[in-house]
């Protein structure tokens, strides 16, 4: 499991945390940007099939106003600023990329070792992303100052994460008519294809026909009747799927409700879900970065947000620090990320996926009774969840979705833990012990654990301090076989090249491989029901420690964890 330390600009950070995902093994497959007047928000959204077999999706939500920006530069980047350096000319490479894309195309000067180049030797493409010179330069620094265009993103203090089941951009439409019938002809043919199961309606003769009297074929877009209807217009009733405008992206998409403050979750919600159909999405979780409700003019496009953890195509777990400006230092959170996989060895959840993230007060959704944002309906009881003061989990062991989950984990009592008192190795090993961080749910009891995450104290520990783990694990139990089920997960990645597995106590030497990135166990044949699958093997790993600071996190609210705060210890590398 690669660990990630890196930094990008304020202005770049959309672009390079898609990156970051996509490298992980996360796919972008769709992108758009709802828009209501000069109010934007940009939205992501990414899948991955995990190791366990389990597709996961989640979307990322950048909203801004054009209206009021952010700084105070009019949207210009100067020759000055870190985002005017397109690269190094070499006498080969011809085209650059603008590294805040989109750019206003005529509004550029652009520059080679500090001289001014006449723009008939490059053109600028028609999305003002890349710059291509007629001629290669020979040598120098390229440096160019532009104005943004509308397209491009205006970075703010800001940011959702939900989960969804499934999404469509489509197109409502009705009372098309596809034929007239004369008893015979039994299939007609709708004048769009890729149509959405379910959203289909027949007429004949305005009278609406029974279902199970034609089949439908979405994909051509065609509806067969078993029996060719005698007389009378054929009308249809429907939504089709629209194709994307370029690759996997969607455009501007505009959103006719109500949109309210789009750096709340509500606004969010109303803005991503007004554009376009989801199949039941969570409530936004929010991540703010700094405590005031925006950047102030301290920071700049070109300021740097730091970020370090680990991700693979099961879960991502980072932390986020935009870094601070000389008055800022206490005011710029450590921000705690986690989605996707959560480790267990019994019965998961229905949809195992977790989502956790860190806010600022009074822009959390909440739950109310028959709650839309946009489009769409978000209700899904009174313990729903909003990932900042609960855990979010996608759907839960009894198939609820989105339910309040809370930590559980081994710690002393808070109640006399005073100023003075310091959290010390154990005088029996002279070693710190650190709790998994469990999942809990009230009904379900203890359903998971967020995977290669301890739970730590926060104190004589300082921020971003890393810690060891060495230990030698005997037949730890990592599930029961049901027949069916192939995968199973160690709980510490293994020192060695592979676990050692035993059946009820008898070891397996051949069927079955170990994937060390992942941790997973994957057996050619599903093991027998009952059988009790146990692993040894010696784990000596390293961890990074970080304390999350945002007000509204689950880290750090007394309902949510047994001892607040808590900081977690995110798996770096194998030592």
């Amino acid at each position: 499991m690669p660990w990630i330390e890196d930094r990008v600009m304020l202005q770049q950070f959309p672009n390079k945390l898609a990156n970051i995902f996509e490298t992980a093994g996360w796919t972008e497959f769709a992108k758009y940007r709802a828009k209501q007047g000069n109010k934007y928000g940009e939205v992501r959204l990414f899948e991955s099939t995990g190791s366990d077999k389990e597709k996961r999706k989640f979307g990322i939500i950048h909203t801004y106003d054009l209206d009021k920006p952010t700084f105070p530069d009019q949207r210009y980047i100067q020759e000055t600023s870190q985002l005017a350096v397109l690269g190094v000319a070499d006498g080969v490479k011809k085209t650059f990329t603008f590294p805040a894309e989109y750019i206003l195309p005529g509004t550029e000067k652009v520059y080679i070792n500090g001289e001014l180049v006449d723009p008939s030797e490059y053109e600028i493409d028609p999305k003002g992303r890349t710059i291509t010179f007629h001629t290669a330069p020979a040598s120098g620094v390229i440096k160019a100052s532009y104005y943004l265009s509308s397209k491009a993103y205006e970075p703010t203090n800001s940011m959702g994460v939900f989960l969804f089941d499934e999404f469509y951009y489509e197109e409502y439409v009705q009372g098309e008519v596809i034929g007239t019938a004369d008893g015979t002809t039994t299939t007609f043919l709708i004048s769009n294809s890729n149509i959405r199961p379910g959203t289909v309606k027949v007429y004949v003769n305005g009278v609406l026909a029974d279902e199970f009297s034609y089949r439908v074929d979405h994909q051509l877009g065609t509806v067969t009747f078993y029996t060719a209807p005698d007389s009378g217009e054929i009308k249809v009733d429907y939504c089709y799927i629209i194709p994307p405008v370029e690759g996997h992206d969607y455009g501007d998409i505009e959103v006719t409700n109500a949109v309210g403050d789009i750096y709340t979750s509500d606004g969010m919600g109303n803005l991503a879900f007004g554009a376009v159909t989801f199949i039941n999405p969570s409530i936004p979780t929010v991540f703010n970065f700094f405590e005031g409700e925006n950047f102030h003019y301290g920071f700049g496009r070109d300021s740097y947000m730091d970020f370090w953890g680990n991700a693979n195509k099961d879960r991502i777990a980072l932390f986020f620090r935009v870094n601070p400006s000389a008055d800022a230092a206490n005011k710029a959170w450590f921000v705690p990320f986690y989605v996707g996989r959560i480790h267990n060895n019994g019965e998961k959840p229905r949809r195992n996926t977790a989502l956790i993230g860190g806010a600022r007060t009074g822009v959390t959704g909440t739950w109310a009774k028959d709650k839309k944002l946009g489009n769409t309906l978000v209700d899904y009881g009174p313990q729903t969840s909003n990932g900042n003061n609960h855990i979010i989990i996608h759907q839960d062991i009894g198939g609820a979705y989105y339910q309040r989950h809370y930590f559980g984990f081994i710690t002393h009592d808070k109640a006399i833990d005073e100023d003075e008192a310091t959290f010390q190795p154990s005088a029996y090993t002279n070693k710190y012990h650190l709790p998994r961080l469990w999942i809990v749910h009230p009904y379900d009891g203890h359903v998971a654990m967020l995977d290669d995450i301890y739970a730590v104290h926060p104190k004589n520990i300082e921020q971003e301090a890393e810690l060891e783990n060495e230990k030698t694990v005997v037949h730890e139990l990592i599930g029961t076989g049901n027949g069916v089920q192939t995968v199973f997960h160690l709980e510490n990645h293994c020192q060695e090249s592979r676990p050692h597995i035993f059946f009820d106590c008898i070891e397996q030497t051949t069927g079955f491989t170990y994937d060390p990135e992942t941790k997973a166990v994957e057996f050619a044949i599903p093991p027998a029901p009952g059988v009790e699958i146990t692993a040894s093997y010696t784990v000596k790993e390293l961890y990074k420690y970080t304390l999350p600071t945002t007000p509204l996190t689950p880290m750090r609210l007394d309902e949510t964890t047994p001892f607040n705060p808590i900081g977690w210890a995110i798996f770096k590398e194998n030592l």
